[in-house]
């Protein structure tokens, strides 16, 4: 049985409480590759593009390709299991047809009480995943955030998860309806050893607010133990997953997660948190034990500052020049903190 502690006492300095997750960086070796992969491939829109990175619409947040070498990044390699990139659908056997016909190779699939998922890697390792949540799934409080991200941003039915920002049309661009467009990213999974560390951190230094603590999907782990959590951090869940101590296979006997994450891969996958004054922000985390990297950086996009989570997880904080504002990325960022 699942269950589920929602929506719990915040600390009394919840710092980032009410920040919101704009960006989601992902490293990658090849930028021209990683831009195919995502856009022919996968169906994705370019909202921004330059010879250093590339802008992606996916829903509630952007995904930001980022050439690794320019950051001192160095990538797992074939697969890349720190994290795990979840984009929600309303037909998952659908989606997967198409996205196998567009050249995707699916490595797993899994049914189970949370509804259905199956898995892939794009061209750098990253972990990406489609999820068809079941009526049980759609029951808890993290439920009503899926709910709202289909409402606001999601293409497709309403039987499943509900009524859809709008609904695929016959006469849409084959190329766009038949991929992730409008199939918007809702979870950003990160593997840890230690779920109750992991929550101090989460929930206590950072302030994050969670929906919900709940087992995982492995019955030979501790009934008691809550292995995941589930922090609403505006558009998608960003959410803390413990790695299992026995092995948990998918449908077909494959395994199915990681038993062991390696430190030096997890930099791989970076959120950005969005906040309106990062001096204040800094101060107020390091006062609670959090350890920033480098200086506060000042460039022509804004303030950033950078720190890591006690698993190598890596983080920013971005305050925007008003004039970043004013460019497509910027529009977008607008039309999330207002959705």
């Amino acid at each position: 049985m699942v269950t589920t502690t929602a929506h719990a006492q915040e600390p009394e300095e919840a710092v980032l409480a009410d920040s919101q997750v704009i960006f989601l960086i992902l490293y990658v070796n090849d930028l021209g590759e990683s831009k195919a992969f995502y856009e022919q491939q996968l169906g994705l829109r370019v909202i921004e593009a330059d010879e250093d990175s590339v802008k992606f619409d996916a829903g509630l947040v952007i995904l930001w390709l980022n050439r690794a070498s320019a950051y001192g990044v160095k990538l797992a390699g074939r697969r890349d299991d720190a994290s795990d990139i979840v984009f929600l659908v309303d037909d998952i056997n659908a989606t997967r047809e198409a996205l196998e016909a567009r050249g995707v190779v699916f490595v797993r699939r899994r049914t189970y009480e949370i509804g259905l998922v199956t898995d892939f890697y794009d061209p750098n390792g990253h972990r990406l995943m489609v999820y068809q949540p079941s009526p049980t799934a759609l029951s808890w409080p993290s439920g009503d955030k899926l709910r709202q991200v289909w409402r606001t941003c999601g293409r497709g039915g309403s039987e499943l998860i509900g009524a859809a920002s709008s609904t695929s049309s016959p006469d849409a661009d084959a190329s766009r309806s038949a991929g992730l467009d409008g199939k918007p990213l809702v979870y950003l999974f990160m593997f840890v050893p230690h779920s109750e560390d992991a929550f101090s951190f989460y929930g206590g230094d950072l302030g994050l607010r969670p929906i919900e603590r709940v087992h995982c999907c492995n019955p030979a782990c501790p009934p008691e133990e809550k292995g995941i959590a589930k922090y609403d951090v505006g558009g998608i869940l960003l959410t803390t997953h413990h790695i299992h101590r026995s092995p948990v296979v998918d449908d077909f006997g494959k395994i199915y997660s990681p038993k062991e994450v390696d430190p030096s891969h997890t930099n791989g996958v970076v959120p950005v948190f969005h906040v309106g004054d990062i001096r204040q922000k800094v101060e107020k985390l390091t006062q609670r034990g959090v350890i920033f990297t480098g200086e506060l950086i000042h460039s022509h996009i804004g303030f950033v500052a950078r720190f890591e989570a006690s698993t190598g997880h890596a983080f920013y904080l971005y305050e925007p020049d008003a004039r970043a504002l004013q460019w497509p990325s910027g529009l977008k960022i607008t039309q999330i903190l207002s959705s």
